[in-house]
Parts: C-alpha cells; structure tokens; sequence
C-alpha cells in the first residue's frame, strides 16, 4: 500500500503485481483544451499514466513540512487503505449501482441478487447506491427537476433505530431491516454564456435529527477538459474527463487532490477570471499532487453474470484504524468515500450519456441502462 506522500507500495488493480513510482504529466493547456482525446497530449509523453495506480510523485526527502516550507499546502491525508467499489447493472432494469466491495458484490452474485438473508455484521452483499438518471427529456420539461437521483441503501436494527426519512422497505431479518432512500439528488446548470457547466449535488439526511450535509459543486467547461469539485474544503481535480461538446467519453479518471492556492473551476468561476489566475500561478503543476482515487471501464463486461454487467471499478483510499476491522458492506462507510463515489457515479452517468449518444465502439454496453 502507498501512503499518498512519501514512499510507499500499492498493488495494480488490473494485476496483483506490484508497479514502480511513476512520474505523472504535468498540466498543460492539451489537459484543458477538449478538442484532443483524453489521451492525447501530456499523456503521450508517458505512455504508462493509464496504469498508474493511487501514488504521488514526491520524493523521499520531501515531507509536508518540507512542502509548507517551499509554500505548497496540500491537505490531503496520509491513506493507508484503497476501497475498490465496482460499478454495475442489472439487465432490463433501470439505472446503475455501486457496491462497497469487491467481496460484497461477489457475495451478491452468491445470492442471485436477492436479499433473503441479510448479512448484519458488516451489511455483505449489499449495493451502498442505486442511481436513477433521469434523463434529459423529463429535464427539459422541469427546469428544477434534477438530473439524476441516487438510493442509498441502509440497515436498521429497529430496536435501537428509526428508519431512514421516506425509506422504503426492501427485506427484513430479525429486528434488522433493510431499507434505501434517497440520498443525493444531482442539478446540472449551464452559465457563463453557456460555456460554463456547474453540478450540484445535494445531500439528504437518513433522520430528521442528523446534522444537514453540505452540499457538493463540481464545475467544468463546454469546450475543456477536466471536472473540479471541493470536499470538505478541499479543491479537487478530476482528471479525464471531457468537455460537454466532447462527441465520445471518457473510460479513465483520476481524482487529484489540489494544492490550496491552485487554479481551480470552483474558485475562479469564469473563463477569464481562471486563465487569468493560471497565468500568473507559479505552483506545483497537476502531476505532483497526490491522487484519491482512481475509476476504469477496463474491467466492464458485456456478456451478463445472473443478469447483471459490470460497468467500471471505481478505488478509493482511505485511512483505517489499525484496531478496527476494514468494513466491505454497507455499514462504516466513510463519509469523504460515499461522496467521492457519488461524484464519480454522475461522472460515470455524464461520460457514459456521450458515448451512447455517437455509439462509441466499445463502450460499456447500453443494456440495463434506461434513461
């Protein structure tokens, strides 16, 4: 496992083979210009960046300290952990999943997609998202409908819990209860003279009493590449995508984790006022931060197991107490990890709606998938 600073050792997800350090591409104006392919310009310079997996680039001898020194904050914490979260479908039903763990889905498979005995320990074998798009014609007739909606589903012990807010009962065991809800409802808004293209994700509460979840933005251009977000307070890049106008999408991502005073989508929210922010920024450039995550379609499949398709494998690091067991169901999911999949799900919905839209030769397979 690699620590996001420092040196450190992961695995590959395509392999169980361990891979070397390798040096990212720094940014240049072919990451923001979406009139190249994803991977066309600074990736053609290291013919090896779609095989890196969750690393960084700083050396040995550089410590955060060092950084701060050199005045680069970059907040992003030491993960010791990677969650690999498959992404699927089931045929002829509506909409996309999102399970916990590889184990969980595999274990979902064993019960041929049911929900008759409930694992209650960790929550094993159960999908953590369902995610409906809804789709640009009902959009179009409802400008405060949102784009898409995605289900969480939670397991309640009644004797010590309510159930979710509107939830709906999907299986029982005992005194547990298996219900999902909905838990984040995407709206897409197009601004600055329709060149600027901003997502909210707004975030529902599982109990009245809970504490009201800040809502998460992300923003990218008609005619760029690349999708900013912030977490947190963290300014965030995820690195792959295209543009709106792009006619095919993107089947590699990597979530990058920003320096504080790097240019950003979010922060400068105009054209203008983000290359004029660029041009004068003398940071570190995109290839030395420290990466979050990772999403392929590599691992997509078009012939269906028990009816369901893989779609992408989405991975996640993650700090672990060392004292407490690593969670593969539903349950003790980390806040930071539910809404960086959430992000990467309407990533996923956005990228997936282009190459469907030109019938894009080898991409994930449209069947199960009704918009």
């Amino acid at each position: 496992m690699r620590y996001f600073l420092g040196h450190h050792h992961t695995h590959n997800p395509r392999s169980d083979q361990g891979v070397r350090d390798r040096q990212l591409p720094q940014e240049s104006e072919m990451d923001l210009n979406d009139q190249s392919t994803v991977f066309d310009g600074a990736d053609n310079n290291n013919p090896d960046f779609d095989r890196i997996t969750i690393s960084t680039t700083t050396s040995e001898s550089e410590t955060i300290g060092d950084l701060r020194r050199q005045g680069f904050v970059n907040r992003c914490p030491r993960f010791n952990a990677i969650r690999t979260m498959p992404l699927t479908s089931i045929v002829l039903s509506k909409g996309f999943f999102c399970f916990p763990s590889e184990a969980s889905f595999m274990k979902y498979l064993d019960n041929k997609r049911k929900f008759n005995e409930l694992e209650t320990t960790s929550g094993l074998g159960i999908p953590l998202y369902h995610a409906l798009p809804l789709g640009v014609v009902k959009t179009l007739f409802s400008r405060n409908a949102p784009d898409i909606k995605i289900y969480k589903y939670v397991l309640i012990n009644t004797e010590k819990e309510k159930p979710p807010i509107d939830g709906t009962f999907i299986s029982q065991n005992g005194s547990f209860v298996l219900y999902k809800y909905l838990f984040c409802a995407v709206y897409q808004n197009i601004l600055d003279d329709y060149s600027r293209i901003e997502t909210r994700m707004e975030f529902y509460k599982q109990h009245e009493t809970d504490p009201s979840i800040e809502a998460v933005r992300m923003a990218n251009y008609v005619q760029r590449r690349n999708t900013d977000a912030k977490l947190n307070g963290l300014n965030l890049r995820w690195y792959g995508t295209t543009g709106f106008a792009s006619p095919f999408g993107s089947g590699n991502l990597k979530l990058f984790v920003l320096d504080d005073k790097m240019p950003s989508f979010v922060d400068q929210q105009t054209r203008k006022e983000y290359d004029e922010y660029s041009a004068k920024y003398n940071g570190r450039r995109l290839g030395q931060m420290p990466i979050w995550a990772l999403y392929s379609d590599s691992s997509s499949t078009v012939i269906p197991k028990r009816r369901t398709l893989r779609l992408a494998t989405l991975e996640i690091g993650e700090l672990k107490n060392n004292d407490a067991a690593f969670s593969e169901g539903i349950l003790d999911i980390p806040w930071e990890t539910e809404a960086v999949a959430c992000m990467c799900m309407v990533l996923h919905e956005y990228e997936s709606r282009k190459d469907k839209r030109t019938g894009k030769f080898g991409a994930p397979p449209a069947i199960g998938m009704q918009f």
